[in-house]
């Protein structure tokens, strides 16, 4: 016999204790019905289909209520129902059906709350390092100018002792406050460049404990519609639809609807983006858009500045500012080549974009050399450089 049959013979000796009779009863189609000599009432005839009903329940194994509407299954199969449905990691929470093993997921969700927090400390400290770098660069601007306005005031000075030994003093303050700030600007990139390292490390860490949870709630959704296949678990869906108002149609997505949108929530923290890349002479070559236009540029982890000829330049709409600083980079072979500092509003590689890009303009004679995607740009992310595939995968973790 099933374990999930319900019994009627204890309804049946209630109702002979109670004197009535279940001898004969005619309720064929058509048959006209009435009452006997012992005063069989008409509600007899109901009682006793229910009974019938209940019997074939119990030789079958099989639930069925007569009335779903105004029949209730008794304490004992409500019971059988919890255990099957508990046994399948399901159970009911006032009218809806919940699943019990989703505990992994969720507490992999909160633990994530006290990574994110420090994640955000690292990114914030790390951000205030770019613009600690900046005014650097801004007050080495404003003395390499001081410096040229003063040595043009010395050369203007004829005869003047005490002005000329003015100007000196002021040029030797201006170089000590050069090499100090030349000094703090070095020290700034390497702790940067230490920071961003361990950033990286931990954004990826943040970022492969969110795709565990997702694999979690794939396998966690597998059980539930696995469960809901089960007909031990459609039988005792059944009962708690009766008695409790519970749905009588599930699915997994049901079930695990609220869960899955804290997942997604945190899914959405993180983006990840393969970009394709060109190989052409043993370089790979990426479009960036620098601004509204599009140009190729060698993805080069090696340069530490996105490096573009002037030709390049004037294409994508870059202007040289008249103060913009001169620069002189050492390339791969150890030729130096002249170039003046610029900062690139926006640039952009699929959907990751960074503003205020540090960039050098190459000098008129390197116009033939290939325009760099630097560290200025890389450095913003996680990134791997996959050369089997041809492509860039890019992370980037989003805290606030």
């Amino acid at each position: 016999m099933n374990d999930f049959a319900i019994a009627a013979i204890p309804t049946m000796k209630r109702w002979a204790s109670k004197g009535r009779t279940m001898a004969w009863l005619p309720i064929c189609k058509g048959f006209p019905m009435s009452y006997d000599s012992l005063g069989f009432p008409v509600v007899a005839a109901r009682r006793l289909s229910i009974a019938t009903v209940l019997i074939l329940s119990w030789l079958t194994g099989v639930v069925v209520a007569a009335d779903p509407k105004t029949e209730k299954y008794s304490p004992e199969v409500v019971a059988k129902a919890e255990k099957i449905l508990e046994e399948h990691s399901l159970r009911r929470g006032g009218k809806q059906i919940q699943a019990i093993g989703t505990t992994v997921v969720t507490r992999g969700i909160t633990g994530l709350s006290r990574e994110k927090r420090e994640l955000r400390l690292m990114q914030k400290d790390w951000d205030a390092g770019g613009v600690r770098l900046n005014l650097l660069r801004q007050q080495l601007q404003q003395l390499k100018q001081q410096r040229a306005d003063l040595s043009l005031q010395l050369a203007r000075l004829a005869g003047d002792t005490a002005a000329n030994n003015r100007i000196v003093g002021l040029l030797n303050v201006n170089n000590n406050q050069m090499e100090q700030v030349v000094a703090e600007r070095e020290k700034t990139k390497a702790n940067m460049t230490a920071k961003r390292a361990v950033l990286s490390d931990a954004e990826s860490k943040y970022a492969e404990k969110i795709l565990v949870i997702r694999k979690q709630f794939n396998l966690l959704e597998s059980a539930v519609q696995e469960a809901l296949a089960d007909d031990q678990v459609a039988i005792a869906l059944r009962v708690m639809n009766v008695n409790f108002g519970t749905p009588t149609v599930l699915t997994a997505d049901q079930i695990l609807a609220a869960l899955n949108k804290r997942v997604e929530r945190v899914e959405q923290e993180v983006f990840s983006e393969n970009i394709p890349l060109q190989v052409e002479n043993r370089s790979m070559y990426v479009n960036v858009v620098v601004g509204h236009k599009t140009t190729r540029m060698v993805v080069d982890s090696g340069a530490s500045l996105i490096c573009l000829p002037a030709r390049i330049a004037a294409e994508l709409g870059v202007a040289i500012p008249p103060n913009a600083p001169q620069m002189e980079l050492v390339v791969a072979n150890g030729d130096r080549i002249g170039a003046r500092g610029v900062i690139l509003p926006r640039v952009r590689i699929g959907e990751f974009e960074v503003e205020n890009v540090d960039a050098a303009i190459l000098d008129a004679a390197a116009n033939s050399a290939e325009p760099l995607l630097g560290m200025s740009f890389l450095d913003h992310f996680k990134f791997e450089i996959n050369a089997a595939d041809r492509s860039l995968k890019m992370l980037r973790v989003k805290t606030e």
